[in-house]
């Protein structure tokens, strides 16, 4: 275990400083379950309030069961009931950055709720999602016991980012806990995923649609506002815009980086060039964290420069630090310090204590880097991985990246994650074989000068 100093607190995030509290600050995004459209908030409530009120019946019905069973012979017991799964649990399912997390936890607090929040693609095996999930249905904490305390909301984000887990373990697995909680289950995915159909059938699920540009730009305007930033014009705001594709975070992290620097003639080209987490620049931070970085100082140096959000950083990290870290010892010393930064990022997210945002850096960052004691001069090859899943800051893509991307999915049918994880990768392994192979690529996509660029 290492020590950990404070250091300088960073200022809060606007995506959070302007997260709406209650439902009613929000600007609700269309939805439908199947192809009728619904009111998403209220459905949301309606499916909260009958929970517990169908739980509350249950529970009665168990009890007598219960004492029923204690007076008969075993061949006579009556099963106890369980509450159906679609009245148990419900699915989010929309793109990145669209609000799905800050609905639940508007939707709690409008109903005085406590959420639990847990998050399904962090578990590698169908051993620690059943863990996890079990400890999360089932979670009461001690003040339950001796006061009466908020009801609970379970929100199980990146339902669709289960890794490491068949899909004949994982499924059942999920199925199962939603048959036995306790709390009504919000999950929330960023894509549809042929192996959860089997949980998609037992459930219901919203597919939850993009914020309307002109939605955007009011809530985009009002914080404008109130930062008082000027130099910002409104086809620049519209740029802004529609290079983050109807995700409302990216916007929202785009403005705040923009804000910070210098607003002048060459806005429009800071915009196009924007692009918080990119691939090169993260495969630098991560070669710079594990292979130079010697002291808790240098750790703190090379996230104070980066612009690479928070949160996604932390999933690159979790997901290479084995590549680097190899002795068993170690590795379990970084993960103590990553699952503490872990809890440590629930307090902010849970209570707002932004002031611990730097422990948060110090551990996931620092913490595990620094777990590697044995560090000799290391010039081997690392593979650096993509994280397997991530809805935070992954597609927040330059406008010709965008384009690239679009232009892929032309010719074949597939999500953005997949294009950026597996099929841009491969198109550069080709295109780097040889001009001609770059050229038949080009003509085959469509691709202008600036689009081949990416691929060199």
């Amino acid at each position: 275990m290492i020590f950990i100093v404070a250091r300088k607190t960073e200022k809060l995030p606007w995506v959070e400083k302007y997260r709406p509290k209650f439902t009613r600050d929000m600007a609700f995004p269309t939805a439908k379950v199947g192809r009728q459209k619904v009111d998403l908030i209220e459905d949301l409530k309606k499916f909260v309030i009958s929970f517990f009120k169908e739980k509350e019946k249950l529970n009665d019905a168990n009890r007598q069961i219960r004492t029923y069973n204690r007076t008969h012979e075993e061949k006579d017991h009556q099963e106890e009931k369980k509450l159906p799964l679609d009245k148990a649990a419900v699915l989010l399912e929309g793109p990145p950055g669209i609000g799905k997390t800050t609905i639940a936890y508007a939707l709690a607090n409008d109903l005085n709720m406590e959420v639990i929040e847990t998050n399904a693609s962090d578990t590698r095996t169908k051993g620690a999602l059943e863990s996890k999930l079990r400890e999360t249905t089932k979670s009461r904490g001690i003040m339950d016991f001796v006061v009466q305390s908020k009801k609970k909301l379970i929100l199980i984000d990146e339902i669709d980012g289960l890794y490491g887990v068949t899909d004949r373990g994982a499924v059942p697995t999920i199925l199962n806990l939603i048959e036995n909680t306790q709390f009504p289950i919000i999950m929330c995915s960023n894509e549809y995923k042929q192996s959860l159909k089997p949980l998609y059938n037992k459930i219901k699920r919203y597919e939850v649609n993009s914020l309307p540009d002109e939605e955007v730009m009011k809530i985009t305007r009002k914080i404008i506002f109130k930062e008082h930033i000027s130099g910002i014009s409104e086809k620049e705001l519209e740029l802004l815009i529609k290079k983050n594709n109807g995700d409302l975070r990216g916007v929202i992290n785009d403005l705040q980086g923009i804000s910070q620097g210098s607003l002048d003639k060459n806005t429009k080209e800071l915009i196009l060039k924007l692009n918080r987490d990119s691939t090169e620049e993260i495969f630098s931070l991560i070669k710079n964290l594990f292979q130079n970085v010697n002291t808790l100082k240098e750790a703190r140096n090379v996230t104070n420069k980066s612009d690479v959000d928070y949160n996604f950083l932390y999933k690159w990290v979790n997901e290479n630090l084995t590549s680097y870290i190899r002795l068993n010892s170690e590795i379990a010393n970084a993960y103590e310090n990553l699952s503490l930064a872990d809890e440590i990022f629930g307090r902010i997210r849970k209570n707002q204590y932004w002031s611990l945002l730097p422990y948060f850096y110090d551990l996931f960052a620092g913490g595990v880097v620094l777990s590697r004691k044995h560090r000799t001069p290391d010039q081997s090859f690392h593979r650096i991985m993509f994280p397997r899943f991530t809805s935070t800051g992954f597609f927040s893509l330059s406008a010709n990246e965008r384009l690239l991307v679009e232009k892929i999915q032309k010719k074949y049918k597939v999500s953005d994650i997949e294009v950026i994880q597996e099929f841009i990768p491969f198109l550069k392994l080709l295109s780097g074989t040889s001009r001609k192979q770059l050229k038949e690529l080009s003509d085959w996509f469509e691709f202008d000068a600036s689009e081949k660029k990416l691929l060199k």
